[in-house]
């Protein structure tokens, strides 16, 4: 395998950059296990493809990788659990560097050498038969080729170094010495298993180094493919244990899946446990059980440790010293931000996971600020005043996630140019933003604006798309890998059906005709971005700015600012241009002269018309990331909703049939 000239994909080379700023161990610790997990997917997908002898020696260098990247991450564990009592948290860009600059890039170029020859070996195998053939393949490319959040800096907050205390305790524990096997579940427990092993080496108890494996799900449920197990010791010692690491399980189907396949290989070992941050699980029986747990974060004064409290001055207290240039000597009241999906589909609607498990059972009880976002408003009169509005001054306070992983997402945002409002802030994994006066949906403006300024804005439009390909990008598939754009819609209207309880206007026949059976995964280009559309596609997320010059009405001298809202990269996923293209247009209803306006100006940024004349083909797509958000953020339909999601799914599926 030739990696010389391989370049990086622009997120992760942007990513190995934030940590080299950073220089502290626990940015180096984040950077590295991402690594371990794309690396790992890759080893695994190319002995999917390749299962015979290794005759180029490719298996080998990717063994030899994994196992010194992982060497590197259990040394950073220790490290962080070193530095576990330091005033600063680990995660923070502000930490000092564990070691001297040259020892730093040295590890550094560990990380970068990985990643290369994951981008290399990906490369070759997007192109290969078995990508195209074989599911398990596929599908572990696909992993390979994605950018994963540990839950622990997204959605279940944990300072990860404490797992290293949770692993002393429980080895330290046992009534007897029997050396232990290490395996991290992918995605999380790349970045959690080396605190275990650290641990486990330092009680002299390590079976071996650790690994970890990439389940993988499909129609016969959770498997894990046949090349992961091949990769884990053939044999362990007597009386060995085995602790499977990975985040918070929500009905622990995974562990449990994992734990069967592993027990296959090892059938005499009787010794299993599943440890996520906080929380040790018994996995003897047919249920996952919690056997032991403590605190998963230090405490400190975060902002999403206080934001839960209800005591304004002191989240306005730690936002100031965070960066956020609140009005001095204004008092502030906390406000749960409210957006537009609520005033869309009613009060009733809610995200999936907000709340914490009831205490003392086997439930995840997660630190969620993602589902909390809030604003901190300055009183009504006096000081902290909106520049010239005489409004309150606000601030808006949204999650996108903690340590390297959320500040790398900050900087991409800012990379991204004038999308945000200016002056954005990254505090304590917040993305805050100063409330902007004046703003309207685009999709209400644009037929109102003449034609000089609605090319302008669309203009815009495609800009913003050429950034997101520039900055976003995740790998170049190929036009040989494809994605089922029915399949996936035919099965997020049929779970959407079944918790209505209600047919819909769109049905099998409609996505038969509308909806292509399958697109090349990184479009007509081939290139694959992370694209915000999971979280971020109605229409609301795209706004224009008022510019106090006429900025956003029908006829104002004052050139047009684009923003859009939800971009943020932890919440996204992997996709195409053609998939931004097709949402955009669909959610905000274009004629047919706008369209037309819009390819004009695609072909300017982008470079051609391909992609935007796909995307139109590709205009069904759209439905789904409706049906995907209307499942997550309407656990329980009420009947007023129910006619809402009804009616706006009729329109879309009126406005996709009108384009044929």
């Amino acid at each position: 395998m030739v990696t010389t000239g391989v370049a990086l994909p622009a997120l992760h080379r942007a990513f190995v950059e934030t940590v080299r700023r950073d220089g502290g161990a626990a940015a180096l610790h984040a950077c590295a296990c991402f690594a371990e997990q794309l690396l790992a997917d890759a080893a695994a997908a190319h002995r999917e493809a390749a299962p015979g002898p290794d005759e180029d020696g490719t298996g080998a260098r990717l063994a030899a990788s994994v196992v010194r990247l992982r060497e590197l991450c259990t040394g950073l564990a220790r490290e962080m659990a070193a530095s576990a009592d330091a005033a600063e948290p680990a995660w923070s860009g502000r930490a000092a560097a564990a070691a001297a600059p040259d020892g730093a890039e040295r590890r550094i170029a560990v990380v970068e050498d990985a990643l290369v020859l994951a981008t290399a070996v990906t490369g070759a195998l997007w192109g290969s038969a078995a990508a195209r053939r074989d599911q398990r393949t596929a599908a572990l490319l696909r992993r390979a080729a994605d950018w994963k959040t540990p839950e622990c800096y997204g959605y279940d907050l944990a300072d990860p170094e404490l797992c290293y205390g949770q692993a002393a305790e429980r080895l330290s524990a046992r009534s007897r010495r029997a050396p232990v096997l290490v395996v991290g579940i992918r995605t999380g427990g790349s970045y959690l298993a080396p605190f275990w092993q650290a641990a486990a080496e330092d009680a002299g108890v390590a079976a071996g180094p650790w690994h970890s494996v990439r389940p993988v799900r499909g129609g016969a449920g959770i498997t894990l493919p046949g090349s992961e197990i091949e990769a884990l010791p053939r044999r362990l010692p007597p009386g060995a244990a085995l602790v499977l690491v990975d985040d918070q399980p929500d009905t622990g189907a995974t562990a449990l899946a994992v734990r069967d396949r592993v027990a296959r290989r090892y059938p005499g070992v009787r010794d299993v446990v599943l440890a996520a941050p906080g929380r040790l699980y018994d996995l003897s029986g047919p249920a996952v059980r919690p056997l032991a747990e403590r605190p998963v974060v230090r405490p400190a004064a975060r902002l999403w440790q206080l934001a839960g409290t209800g005591g304004a001055a002191a989240l306005a207290a730690r936002a100031r010293a965070a960066g956020v240039p609140l009005a001095p000597g204004a008092a502030h009241r906390v406000e749960p931000f409210r957006g537009p999906f609520l005033a869309e589909y009613g009060p009733g609607t809610a995200p999936r996971g907000g709340a914490a498990g009831a205490r003392g059972s086997g439930a995840a009880r997660r630190l969620d600020p993602r589902n909390r976002p809030f604003s901190l408003v300055a009183g009504a009169t006096g000081a902290g005043t909106s520049g010239g509005t005489g409004a309150p001054e606000t601030y808006h306070f949204r999650f996108i996630g903690t340590g390297p992983h959320g500040l790398h997402c900050h900087q991409a945002l800012r990379a991204l140019g004038d999308l945000l409002p200016p002056g954005h802030v990254f505090a304590d994994g917040y993305l805050v933003t100063r409330h902007e006066h004046g703003l309207r949906p685009l999709r209400a403006v644009l037929p109102e604006l003449e034609e000089p300024r609605r090319r302008r804005v669309l203009l815009a439009v495609a800009e913003s798309w050429a950034a997101l390909r520039r900055v976003g990008e995740l790998g170049r598939p190929g036009a040989g890998a494809g994605y089922e754009p029915r399949a996936r819609l035919d099965g997020a209207l049929r779970r959407l059906r079944e918790r209505m309880g209600r047919p819909l206007p769109v049905d099998g026949a409609w996505t038969a005709r509308h909806v292509p059976e399958r697109m090349p995964l990184g479009g007509a280009d081939g290139v694959l971005l992370r694209t915000p559309l999971p979280y971020g596609h109605g229409y609301w997320h795209w706004q224009l700015a008022d510019t106090g010059q006429g900025g956003a009405g029908p006829a104002g001298g004052g050139a047009p600012v684009l923003r859009r809202f939800g971009l943020d990269w932890i919440w996204g996923g992997g996709g195409c241009l053609e998939s931004e293209i097709a949402s955009f247009v669909v959610e905000n209803r274009l004629g047919a002269h706008d369209r037309d306006l819009l390819r004009e100006a695609v072909a300017a940024a982008c470079g051609g018309t391909r992609a935007f004349d796909a995307g139109l083909r590709l205009a069904g797509e759209a439905l789904f990331w409706n049906a995907k958000t209307w499942l997550r953020r309407c656990p329980v339909v009420t009947p007023p909703t129910a006619d809402r999601i009804e009616a706006e799914l009729a329109a879309q599926a009126a406005y996709v049939a009108a384009l044929a």
